[in-house]
Order: structure tokens, then sequence, then C-alpha cells
């Protein structure tokens, strides 16, 4: 959607001519707005009105902005095309004759309603840009917990919590559903159940601590602790955690650089879990 905003932009702003190619009823408009009708006339003899020449910029036929260019007389109350222009002095003069309202403004110029509301839209266009930015940032850096991990740290979180659930040699029906019911929720990914069968079907326990080092490779702090809460959480779903399931975690705590307090912070959370998220017998 900003990719989408921001070209409508950058193409009004480049384009000279009355609509974008590619959008209708886009891009920058020259607009006829009706102030009053006065006593000249045109040369067939239908009357003149005074009209404000505008230059508007629309999207998708929404008028962002208007600003007033000056003066002109059309006929039809401004709804059709501009007879001539209107001067500041033709403006006096006419005036001066009584064939204009005297006290209309001589000089055709943005009121302070028309131009906070230009640039109120323009601030508000760009605060919502600006939130659309930080959401983005937000989510890339990890911040943002109502948006899917990254892809690399997702699949490091589910490997993780499926060497846990094959440190005792087997990992039943129930353990795969529980992988990946959990994984699903901590990485706000769809993790499919084939998924876990796979990985478990390809794990081999004997790591060397190479392999812990590159579980948390490239990962941020907040991955590496979403990793150690769900292998916490599976180990601790049989209501007890065997040796093999220790020695992993604390092999992996100690592959991704995660201090002692760390370590018993996560696993606390993971507890948490387990009694808003208990596992289904």
């Amino acid at each position: 959607m900003m990719r989408f905003i921001v070209a409508l932009l950058l193409s009004a702003f480049f384009t000279s001519g009355p609509a974008f190619a590619f959008v209708p009823d886009s891009g920058m408009f020259t607009n006829l707005e009706y102030v009053a009708d006065t006593e000249l006339a045109a040369p067939n003899g239908d009357a003149l009105a005074l009209c404000y020449q505008t230059r508007d910029f629309r999207i998708l036929g929404y008028t962002l902005s208007s600003d007033i260019q000056g003066y002109v007389l059309a006929v039809d109350r401004c709804s059709g095309e501009a007879e001539r222009s209107f001067s500041s002095q033709q403006m006096e003069t006419a005036q001066s004759l009584n064939l204009i309202d005297a006290s209309l403004p001589s000089v055709a110029r943005n009121s302070a309603q028309r131009t906070i509301q230009n640039y109120g839209i323009w601030v508000a266009v760009g605060l919502a840009l600006f939130a659309v930015i930080i959401r983005r940032l937000r989510s890339l850096l990890g911040y943002d917990p109502s948006s899917p991990m990254r892809k690399k740290a997702a699949q490091r979180i589910l490997t993780a919590m499926c060497y846990v659930g094959k440190c005792d040699g087997i990992v039943a029906s129930n353990e795969i559903a529980l992988i990946t019911k959990t994984a699903s929720r901590l990485t706000r990914h769809d993790v499919q159940s084939t998924e876990v069968i796979r990985i478990t079907d390809h794990i081999d326990m004997d790591l060397t601590p190479q392999d812990f080092l590159e579980f948390g490779r490239g990962l941020r702090d907040l991955e590496k602790d979403v990793m150690m809460q769900g292998a916490f959480y599976i180990a601790l779903s049989s209501g007890r955690i065997i040796p093999s399931e220790y020695s992993f975690l604390t092999n992996l705590a100690h592959g991704i650089g995660m201090p002692g307090e760390d370590f018993r912070r996560v696993m606390n959370v993971a507890l948490e879990d387990l009694d808003i998220y208990p596992p289904t017998p």
C-alpha cells in the first residue's frame, strides 16, 4: 500500500498533464469555483460569473489540495470553460463601476481556512505514511508482536523445537501437534504438521558446538528469546525435563549466547505459557 501511495505522489509531482496515464482521475487538475454573479456579459450576451481558477491535486478522484490561482470569468455559474482571465486591476475597475460586488477581495488568494485544509490533508497523509513506515520498521526489527517473524527466525525456532521433541528418541503424534501449534503461535506463521514431520525425520542429535552456534547466527535477541521459549515449552510440556532435553537446552543457550539470567527468565515465560496454553493430553 505504501509503495502505491508513494508512486502516486511522485507521479503527481513530475507529471504536467491533467491526469496520470495509469490511474484514472488522479493528478493535477485545473478547476473553476463559483464566486459571484456579475453585470458583465460574454460576446454572445450570456451572463458571466466571477470564478476562482484553482489547481487541484487529486488521487482517484479525491481532492487532496486546492490552490486558488486567480480570478476568471465564465458562463453558467462557472460550470463550463473559463471565458477569460480577470486580473486584480480589472477586478478593481469592475467593482468601481458596480459591475461586481465591491465587498469581494480584489486579489484572489487562498483563505486561511483553505490553507489550513490543504496543509491539514498533507499533514494527515504524512502522518499516515510515517505510521506505516514505523510499523514496517518495528516488524523488520522484530518489535511488532502482531506481525509474523522473519522466515529465517521462524524456521530456526521451529527446528529447535523439533530437536527438543526428538531428545527422547521418538516424536509422538501428540508432540507433533503440540510443536505445530506452538510454533504457529510463537512465530505467527502457519506451520504445517508435515513440516514438523519432515524436520524430525532428518534430525541428527549428534550436534557439535558449531551446530549450536548456527542456531543463533544472524538472529536478533528477541528472536533468540522466542527460540528458547519454544524449546522450553516443548520440554516442560511433559511435566519434567529429562537429562537429554536439559543438555540440549543448555547447549542451545550457550550456542546462541544467552546468559544465565535470561535463561531463567525465558524458562519462567515458558512456564507461564503452559498455564495459559496447556498442552492437550
